[in-house]
């Protein structure tokens, strides 16, 4: 199991993160995480969306799944490891 990080910072500065994870021998893969604020604070209530893109084709695209943060920021999604497709996780913070 890989773990990766990326820091309030990181994302707005950059817009977009991308990150490369393999999990060898499964036909599902468990997202995890926390949704911070831009100053640190971990985000009740925020949704976390995770899309699927053909890399030949970015036009077609899949939404796997959605889920809420709990209150102490974190997350949990359960999806198909699809070979071949790129993921993309999108966090929205609560009104």
């Amino acid at each position: 199991m890989s773990n990766l990080c990326f820091t309030g910072g990181q994302l707005i500065c950059s817009g977009v993160v991308t990150a490369d994870a393999v999990a060898p021998g499964s036909s599902l893969l468990l997202l995890t995480g926390t949704v911070y604020s831009p100053s640190g604070i971990p985000l009740s209530g925020a949704a976390v969306e995770i899309l699927s893109y053909h890399p030949d084709n970015p036009d077609e695209v899949v939404r796997l799944g959605l889920s809420f943060t709990l209150s102490d920021g974190t997350y949990a999604l359960s999806l198909p490891r699809i070979p071949g497709r790129q993921y993309e996780l999108r966090a929205f913070s609560s009104i």
